[in-house]
């Protein structure tokens, strides 16, 4: 008995770990969230009255309400008359004129170059054509002989082709050219046209050369000199679309009969009943009705997460970002449905829709918030279905709000987006307003009302952000700017208890943010996981070369023991940074920051003091793990490079750069970078990120003369010409150096 119940155990797992598994959390998230949203959503659904199938006859007179245009049918009609429109043609003026005056060019251009080449040619001095050509630049002064073959140029050149070039050019001016220009050239049909006027040089000319050099002269000049104005076309097509609908609506009036008994619903039939509100209630449950906006939602969601999964698999990985998609969504649902609980009428208006957008580009990315802007605009459409002016406004506004809030680091940044915000609605409203035929007085009082629910929705983002960010452990660029500032407690004792380790971690943030500001990370991430990845020195300051005054600790103990002291840094920071509660992603930064790079000082002591013994490289590695995000490999290359930099004694700038590639590749061939999203590309432009910063630290100083020690003008001439020596003689090196 006792054997199988150890069996049942191995079996089937326990309960408590099936829980805690991060792919059932994630998938119980998506289920939760789903099962919320679409009782919320069905529940605060406005029941039909009517119901009407497509193709079907209706079975009931209605009236409408309200007026109210048929939309579809004024663009059905607004979309036929359309087709009558002709394209928009548009000339080429200056085309025909430019050809021309390319043909005079290359024959004034001929004309001068064989009035200077030919003597010199004639006259026997052992210079080529070639040669000559090549002095007269001719890829400038005439690029179409340039490209012609060298035959061609040789005939060009002689002396006694000198008629049958005239011939050429009366040909090409006199005949060609004139019907050219009436021809309707295009970038459709230029190489027809072209393979047509050279058949047409081929049979007034005899000179195979001649006509080969028409051929070039052609081909050089021949441009489009008309097209097809696609632009115009199009904007004339809208245009009139747009203004036949305003001029031609079809317009069902309040109380007009717009369906009869015998009527066959059609698409547009059952628009204007839906619009209006008018669709069937049944008694009871309406099964089909609840499975379709079921449907409708888990269709969203399959959608947000297909996204999510090949767009930004990082966050569809995390358990505590589905959570904060979650958490959003659900809440922007809950005040809508809340809303059209208490306050029917505006409902729609006030529903407080932007926080959504909002929250998640402040905690995750505009990609993730466009996509949950919508999936929530979406949800909460199916409860103000009839109302086209509340998704509009909450797909735009929300999309607007959230490039606006992007990469906030101040809170005024994501206030001023609540006013554009409100400044939007109050536009779409409007114009919705005026295409719907509202009265003033309606769009004024519905505009005022999304003016401040855009307001409303931002301010009340930023109070919960704190929340958010302190229930789901994320980091904002508003926290990141808290843990940057100088008197956070671990940096106050990082200045104190190792001030080396502080201006080292300083001069790596300033690296770190230019190089990920270039490879589209997150700069500001990369700069405070920079001041805060070697706080584990703080456990042993004097053992780090930064912060030793005098005597080193090192050389009293063995490589073995100091590589341990050395490596354990990274351990140590990231018990201090959870001591101190600094967010996972600065946590992370710290512990990856040196990867399993080898700690090659004391190895190389090591192998020394062993005599040939055999000495494990693994044991003088760091624990790592590798980088696993591109600010973490941005600081370890950083924190690398600022080292090696300092330790350079001759910092000129050929130097410097040639130290920066050297650190940068042998980190590559080391395999620190294997598990981070760096390509080769952006290891280029990391280098030249930390170049320029260097370049601006290390800058060279000029040495000016002693003017006491230097009485005349003759002493002071002679030091600045040892001065410009000088420095010609080390841009030399840099340059070789590079």
């Amino acid at each position: 008995m006792a054997d199988k119940k150890e069996k049942d155990k191995r079996k089937y797992p326990k309960i408590g770990q099936v829980l805690k598994n991060n792919t059932f959390q994630r998938i119980l998230t998506g289920v939760v969230s789903l099962i919320l949203v679409f009782i919320m959503v069905s529940n605060g659904a406005a029941p039909r009255k009517y119901k009407l199938t497509l193709g079907m006859a209706s079975g009931f007179d209605i009236r409408a309400p309200r007026d109210i245009e048929n939309t579809m049918k004024t663009e059905e009609l607004a979309l036929e008359r359309v087709k009558e429109i002709p394209p928009v043609i548009r000339e080429l003026e200056l085309a025909n004129t430019e050809m021309l005056g390319n043909i005079y060019d290359f024959f004034d251009s001929l004309d001068n170059l064989r009035a200077r080449i030919i003597p010199v040619l004639e006259a026997g001095t052992g210079v080529t054509l070639a040669e000559l050509l090549e002095q007269e630049n001719l890829s400038i002064a005439n690029p179409i002989l340039s490209k012609m073959p060298e035959e061609l140029k040789n005939y060009l050149f002689l002396r006694d082709t000198q008629s049958d070039i005239r011939q050429l050019k009366e040909l090409l001016v006199r005949q060609v050219m004139p019907q050219v220009t009436t021809t309707v050239i295009t970038e459709d049909n230029l190489s027809e046209v072209l393979q047509e006027f050279i058949k047409k040089i081929e049979e007034r000319t005899v000179s195979p050369e001649i006509q080969q050099i028409a051929k070039h002269i052609l081909s050089g000049v021949l441009i489009p000199n008309s097209m097809v104005d696609e632009e115009a076309t199009e904007k004339q097509k809208k245009d009139f679309i747009e203004a036949y609908k305003l001029e031609n609506p079809v317009m069902i009036y309040k109380n007009e009969r717009f369906i009869r008994k015998e009527d066959i619903i059609t698409p547009d039939k059952l628009d204007v009943a839906r619009r209006l509100g008018l669709l069937d209630e049944q008694k009871g449950p309406d099964y089909l009705f609840l499975v379709s906006v079921f449907l409708v939602l888990l269709l969203l969601w399959t959608i947000m997460a297909l996204f999510l999964k090949y767009f930004a698999g990082k966050i569809f990985e995390s358990r505590n970002e589905l959570m904060l998609i979650a958490s959003v969504i659900i809440l922007t649902v809950f005040l809508a449905f809340m809303a059209k609980e208490f306050i029917p009428e505006y409902a729609a208006y006030i529903t407080l829709g932007f926080i959504a957008p909002v929250l998640t580009v402040v905690f995750l990315n505009i990609q993730i918030a466009v996509i949950v802007n919508l999936v929530t605009s979406l949800s909460v459409s199916l409860i103000f279905r009839d109302n086209l002016t509340f998704l509009i406004m909450l797909v735009m506004s929300g999309t607007i709000a959230a490039f606006l809030s992007a990469n906030a680091n101040q809170r005024r940044k994501i206030s001023l987006a609540g006013l554009v915000t409100g400044a939007v609605n109050i536009l779409v409203v409007a114009c919705i307003g005026i295409i719907e035929k509202k009265d003033w007085t309606t769009i004024l009082y519905e505009g005022g009302i999304a003016f401040i629910n855009g307001i409303l929705s931002v301010i009340l983002a930023i109070g919960i952000l704190p929340f958010f960010e302190g229930i789901f452990n994320m980091i904002t660029p508003l926290k990141l700017l808290e843990l940057a500032d100088p008197n956070h407690p671990l940096l106050k004792r990082l200045l104190m208890e190792a001030p080396g380790t502080y201006h080292h971690s300083l001069m790596v943030g300033n690296l770190a943010e230019a190089a990920v500001r270039q490879i589209g990370g997150n700069p500001l991430l990369a700069r405070v996981g920079a001041y805060f990845h070697d706080v584990g020195k703080l456990k042993r300051p004097n053992f780090f070369k930064e912060n030793q005054m005098s005597e080193n600790p090192h050389d009293r103990i063995t490589p073995n023991l100091s590589t341990l002291v050395i490596t354990s840094h990274t351990k140590d920071g990231e018990q201090l940074a959870i001591k101190y509660k600094l967010p996972k992603a600065i946590r992370d930064i710290i512990v990856q920051h040196h990867g399993s790079t080898l700690v090659a000082y004391f190895y190389h002591k090591a192998k020394q003091a062993e005599k040939g013994a055999e000495v494990k490289e693994s044991n003088f590695r760091y624990e790592g793990p590798k980088p696993q995000s591109k600010e973490a490999a941005v600081v370890l290359l950083a924190d690398s490079v600022e080292a090696a930099v300092r330790s350079l004694p001759d910092k000129t700038k050929g130097k410097i750069e040639g130290l920066i590639r050297k650190v940068i590749k042998d980190k590559l061939d080391d395999g620190q970078l294997d598990n981070c999203d760096l390509t080769l590309k952006d290891l280029d432009e990391i280098a030249n990120a930390f170049m320029t910063v260097l370049s601006g630290f290390f800058h060279e100083r000029t040495e000016y003369p002693d003017l006491e020690k230097k009485t005349t003008l003759n002493e002071l001439d002679r030091y600045s010409a040892f001065a410009e020596n000088k420095e010609e003689q080390e841009n030399n090196e840099s340059g070789s150096s590079k």
